[in-house]
């Protein structure tokens, strides 16, 4: 018995779900006819790669996914070698971003890539940094937008733009009548930070004061918007990325204090396989997410001087 891409195709899908309902809805197949073209596969292989008890892998199936994904790599560079540049802007296209960048910046690029390469599919998922680089080794993404410069073989990180990191302080709290705040007098006991995991946690513990006490009360989230709502109503204070400036009401931007000196944020990067066949659309991936990343400062700008006008008219008044 023959195995064909198409099973490869719905093992790969099946080991990325995890569940045979979910994976038949990806693949636009009904649950048992799905069952059928893997157990067909198994046949040909003359293995179990699926533990259907269990709901997951067999260490053969798990060796079986990760060649399946270079197979059906090798023929989609096949079909691109062939249909030339023009065929990098179609079909499937995997793109992964870390949770401090997805729900401010997809909102302004993913409009622009539909506008732009209509016949393009993308998927998109949120992810740490961790599993973008794994979601690249393993050929189940294309490229990740990262916040930190990873050097893994056989991946590239290309630069995209640098932000600053901004104060986002409660009133009442020592360092709200700062007109700019040092980073060392950031205290951490009195800071919000990300659960473990993220990198953007490391990168505000690397800034703040070291702790000389501990916390009344301690959470760590996976969300800079808890973050905020934490410091507007719990006090203290957090530390935002440039980036996510541009959903804060005018009144929130009240509590923003910048860093000073400054030098602490960080580069966002845009990081893929090298030797990519699909470069003309990381290029063009890459161009579109600095594009995106101006119009948020600009308008974030706009917004700060928006309300030194009013705060001068009222003074005036």
């Amino acid at each position: 018995m023959k195995l064909t891409l198409d099973q490869l195709r719905y093992l790969v899908a099946l080991a990325e779900e995890g569940s045979f309902t979910r994976a038949a809805e990806r693949v636009y197949l009904t649950q048992p006819a799905l069952s059928v073209q893997i157990r067909k596969l198994e046949e040909a292989l003359r293995t179990r790669l699926f533990d259907r008890r269990k709901g997951t892998l067999t260490e053969a199936g798990r060796v079986a996914v990760a060649q399946a994904r270079r197979v059906l790599e090798e023929v989609e560079r096949l079909r691109l070698l062939v249909q030339g540049e023009a065929a990098c802007f179609q079909g499937p296209f995997r793109l992964g971003v870390i949770p401090t960048l997805a729900p401010y910046l997809l909102p302004r690029l993913l409009p622009e890539l539909k506008a732009r390469f209509p016949r393009l599919s993308l998927s998109v998922r949120e992810e740490l940094t961790p599993g973008i680089v794994r979601g690249l080794e393993e050929g189940s993404l294309d490229a990740g937008l990262v916040g930190t410069e990873e050097r893994h073989p056989g991946l590239r990180a290309e630069p995209l733009f640098t932000e600053a990191f901004w104060a986002y302080v409660a009133p009442g709290h020592p360092l709200f009548e700062r007109e700019a705040v040092h980073p060392l007098e950031i205290p951490l006991e009195d800071t919000w930070v990300l659960a473990e995991g993220h990198c953007f946690r490391d990168q505000v513990l690397s800034v703040c004061r070291p702790s000389l006490g501990g916390r009344s009360v301690e959470f760590q989230s996976g969300d800079l918007e808890t973050l905020v709502r934490l410091v507007d109503a719990a006090g203290g204070l957090t530390l935002l990325p440039e980036v996510a400036l541009w959903t804060l009401s005018p009144a929130q931007r009240t509590r923003l204090r910048p860093l000073s000196p400054p030098g602490a944020g960080r580069t966002v990067y845009l990081l893929f396989r090298e030797g990519s066949l699909k470069a003309p659309l990381l290029r063009a991936l890459a161009e579109e997410v600095r594009r995106a990343f101006a119009l948020l400062r600009s308008n974030a700008r706009a917004q700060e001087s928006a309300m030194m006008g009013a705060e001068v008219r009222h003074d005036q008044g």
